[in-house]
């Protein structure tokens, strides 16, 4: 630490604002550039300079190419990056304190742009080491990020004392514009070194002596929203923040931070991970789903690199994330719950940003997410297969991947396996997973034409048999702090126990698969909501027991029976047909309370057929009890109200029920995020109706 704070021994340059600008303005172009898919002029500028930001702009890039493959050569690579740029960004910090010629702004207090710098290299560092598979590292990095997290609120700290200032005054709201940018602010009393220093004291060594003493010293980071106010920093009015922000640096400092703050927030709110809550508990951190979102929108406001991040973290979290979720708000004022789907603010971002940005092929890439939630897949794939040439392997990594669940969503059976052979060559983030799904493919062309083309039949089972059989050997080369990932374990529990049943009953590997692992993956994945009526029909035929080379035996397995039952409840659920639906999930699974336990058991059916009635009980809210929609006015509003509190408390109860679930299953974290946002969406409901 205490290089932070020793003086440089050599002399350096003098500092010059002007200057400084023409850095930031450079590197904000070539970040731009890079999302537009020129990664060679990127390259280009970002290698122009020695600036900390021209060495932020090469940690970033580097970073992000990493995250977008999750590859760990590169995740080594941006870290060594971050480094130097952290190492030259507090060298810079503590110069543009000294340098009177150095930028000067009305509202921070000098060098603080060289301090965001230095957290947001620390922050993504961070992130590396999280991801590193490493608990010791993942330890060192939560501290990492809590420490970024404390610099950058101590930054909104100083923004809002000198928010509470202009409002104090209606002359010195008129004024602000005409203030010259490089004036230095006599408001801030504190310097960057005053909140620098509340992070010096922050240290992993600490982890089992002083849990209890992180606990008591750190400030919460949740605290309690307060009311849309000028004083309040969640919460500045766009036009308020026009007039305050007008200089390019101040412009960098303030959507720097709001992304950075707003992703922390949000990212942590929806851990679900034992251990990585322990982590958070013990170096005093806690997310803030509904604050990380609103300070994620009030980035997206300016054209630069800071908007643009914060808008594809925006999108992917309400379509990659919320939109795996079933239970959101419903009703008048849903489009404005920033911690459900605001679908209407999502569609304009999109639009906006690819005004912004016409070439980037990221954009494109969450139009067909979004055309996919709206269950237009024809749409989706359509742009998903002209967008597939990315100059950026990473992006078009990504696009493939996208492409593959589409056309798994889609029931294009021979473009998905293509899709997930290209996704194995492409990454090598889940071999297992891309090999299986392959197979998976080929085993319903195999069951296409098992009676009607005999000659293609054994083509597919011998494709499908090579894949499936592929993907066990390659489990366990990934792993998150440590652990398998949960895809891995239930496909070598799952391809283990196809070929238990093989031998014993003589048959081939794929004859001995049972209800369609197809459309197990499409209800993971949670295809099943983003399917239209077509496409559920045709998930309703593959679950056909005719489809099955030895349907007798296979209905003789309990997971077999259950998985199948499932699978069908969860299809009729999604076309609306919930009474339906909650006898198929009762009668043979809940009511039986089968917990299935062993080494190649299907642990997840009954915890997932829970989550179904939950599901079931929200959407019939909305409906009379006869079934009929609310609006149509056939029944007394004393009697819809209550019908409404009867089948929220209905989908409450399963739902805290799943949440203190005493046995851990298979896909136990994916379900743990569809509960928790859930059960925030009932808690808002319940305030709705009264109970």
């Amino acid at each position: 630490m205490s290089r932070w704070f020793r003086s440089a021994v050599k002399a350096a340059p003098t500092m010059v604002g002007e200057d400084e600008e023409q850095h930031l303005r450079d590197v904000e172009a070539a970040m731009l550039k890079l999302l537009n898919d020129d990664i060679d002029e990127a390259d280009k500028l970002l290698k122009k300079n020695d600036s900390s930001y021209h060495h932020l702009g090469r940690g970033i890039s580097g970073f992000l190419s990493a995250m977008m493959g999750v590859e760990k050569d590169l995740l080594k690579e941006a870290a060594v990056i971050l480094l130097e740029a952290e190492n030259k960004s507090w060298e810079d910090m503590k110069k543009a304190q000294k340098d009177t010629t150095a930028f000067q702004s009305n509202i921070y207090p000098q060098g603080t742009e060289y301090l965001l710098c230095y957290s947001v290299a620390q922050l993504t560092s961070a992130i590396t080491a999280v991801l590193s598979g490493s608990i010791t590292e993942a330890v060192k990095g939560f501290y990492k990020l809590r420490k970024a997290y404390l610099t950058l609120d101590g930054i909104l700290e100083i923004e809002n004392k000198y928010l509470e200032k202009m409002a104090s005054s209606s002359s010195s709201t008129t004024s602000l514009t005409s203030r010259p940018p490089s004036r230095k602010s006599t408001l801030p009393a504190v310097t960057v070194d005053d909140i620098a220093h509340q992070t010096a004291n922050l240290s992993v060594g600490d982890i089992d002596e002083k849990m209890d003493e992180h606990n008591a010293s750190l400030p919460d980071v949740s605290r309690p929203p307060s009311p849309p106010s000028v004083t309040n920093p969640y919460d500045i009015e766009p036009e308020l923040a026009e007039r305050v922000f007008t200089n390019r640096t101040d412009i960098f400092i303030h959507s720097g931070v709001r992304l950075c703050c707003g992703l922390l927030l949000l990212v942590f709110s929806m851990i679900e991970n034992p251990i990585f809550n322990k982590i958070l508990y013990i170096v005093g951190f806690k997310g803030d789903r509904e604050r990380g979102t609103r300070l994620l929108w009030q980035a997206t406001r300016y054209q630069n690199f800071n908007s643009a991040i914060a808008a594809l973290a925006l999108l992917g979290y309400y379509s990659g994330l919320v939109g795996f979720c079933d239970i959101l708000p419903t009703g008048a004022g849903s489009d404005e719950n920033l911690t459900g789907y605001p679908k209407k603010k999502c569609e304009a971002l999109l639009a906006e940003m690819k005004s912004r940005h016409p070439h980037s092929r990221l954009w494109k890439l969450e139009e067909a997410r979004m055309l996919s939630y709206n269950q237009n897949l024809q749409g989706a794939l359509e742009i998903l297969e002209d967008n597939s040439k990315s100059k950026m392997k990473q992006i078009a990594m990504i696009n493939t991947f996208e492409m593959a669940l589409t056309t798994l969503f889609f029931h294009e059976y021979q473009k998905s396996a293509a899709a997930w052979i290209n996704c194995s060559e492409q990454s090598a983030w889940s071999p297992t997973l891309y090999h299986y799904m392959a197979g998976a493919s080929y085993v319903e062309l195999y069951r296409n034409t098992r009676l009607s083309d005999p000659t293609a039949a054994k083509i597919h089972k011998k494709t499908a048999t090579e894949f499936l059989l592929k993907a066990p050997p390659l489990a366990g080369k990934q792993k998150v702090m440590a652990k398998q990932l949960p895809f891995d374990i239930y496909i070598v529990s799952k391809v283990g126990k196809w070929e238990q049943r093989a031998k014993i009953w003589n048959v081939d590997l794929v004859d001995a698969i049972g209800p369609s692992p197809f459309v197990e993956m499409i209800y993971f994945w949670n295809g099943v909501k983003k399917s239209g009526n077509v496409e559920l029909q045709k998930c309703l035929d593959l679950l056909e027991e005719n489809r099955m080379t030895c349907p007798e035996k296979c209905n003789e397995d309990e997971d077999d029976k259950a998985i199948h039952l499932l699978l069908r409840g969860c299809v009729v659920r999604n076309m609306g047909r919930y009474e339906e639906a909650r006898k198929i999930l009762t009668g043979e699974i809940v009511d039986s309370e089968r917990n299935a336990r062993g080494a190649l058991r299907d642990d997840w059916t009954l915890p997932s057929a829970y989550y179904e009635l939950a599901c079931c009980s929200w959407h019939e809210k909305d409906l009379s009890p006869t079934g009929d929609t609310v609006s149509e006015g056939k029944i007394s509003d004393g009697k819809l109200k209550e019908y409404r509190k009867e089948k929220v408390l209905d989908c409450e109860e399963k739902l805290l029920k799943l949440h203190s679930w005493p046995q851990t299953y298979v896909f136990e974290a994916r379900m743990s995020f569809k509960i928790s946002t859930s059960l925030l969406t009932v808690k808002r409901e319940k305030g709705l109706v009264g109970l």
